[in-house]
């Protein structure tokens, strides 16, 4: 699999012990379904995009696969985790869900896709060249992909959250502040411009 530098820095950074690999149907027979689950833990939690997130009680992954043909391998994984980040508006804690499916169509390196193309620009599919095919295909990659682009890059806490006065800092969640307006502490500059963006 071709990753670019940022992708391939991203996927160094896999918690270590995941390991999620199926074994693939006969390449002749297209009607012939895969499916394969895993409970995946995550002690460390996950930082990601400047936020760091927690999951309790790790992640489910469930897996479908088949043959579209000989040459084109479809996955569809399903993933389901509670997780815990820090609301982007009051910095509290922020409880919320994964539960979500990605697509992915797996090609030999350098394969022309022709019409199969579609696949991926019509319904969503996420190519991912391979060297060979085997008896069994490792996902630990597509796994952790997956995860990373379902985690929120702004998570709230609840949806009409007040967020954090400018002025002085205060969790307007809590109730209505009593800096009256003024220009603030400047040692709170930095919560100024990180987390009162309530819809950006």
């Amino acid at each position: 699999m071709r990753l670019s530098g940022g992708e391939a820095e991203m996927m160094e950074k896999r918690i270590g012990d995941w390991r999620c690999v199926v074994a693939l149907p006969p390449r002749n027979d297209t009607e012939a379904v895969v499916e394969e689950s895993w409970h995946l833990s995550m002690s460390g939690g996950v930082d990601f995009e400047g936020q760091h997130f927690q999951l309790p009680e790790g992640c489910r992954v469930s897996a479908e696969v088949r043959w579209l043909e000989p040459a084109l391998l479809h996955v569809r994984l399903s993933l389901n985790a509670p997780v815990v980040g820090r609301c982007a508006r009051c910095l509290e804690p922020a409880s919320l869900a994964i539960s979500d499916e990605l697509l992915y169509l797996y090609s030999l390196l350098g394969l022309e896709l022709g019409k199969d193309t579609r696949l991926v620009s019509d319904e969503g599919f996420m190519p991912v060249e391979v060297e060979a095919f085997g008896r069994t295909l490792d996902l630990s990659d597509q796994v952790w992909e997956s995860l990373l682009l379902l985690l929120p890059l702004k998570p709230l806490c609840k949806g009409d959250c007040s967020g954090l006065c400018p002025g002085c800092g205060a969790d307007l969640n809590k109730g209505p502040c009593t800096c009256s307006g003024v220009e603030g502490d400047p040692r709170l500059e930095v919560l100024r411009r990180f987390s009162v963006e309530q819809d950006s």
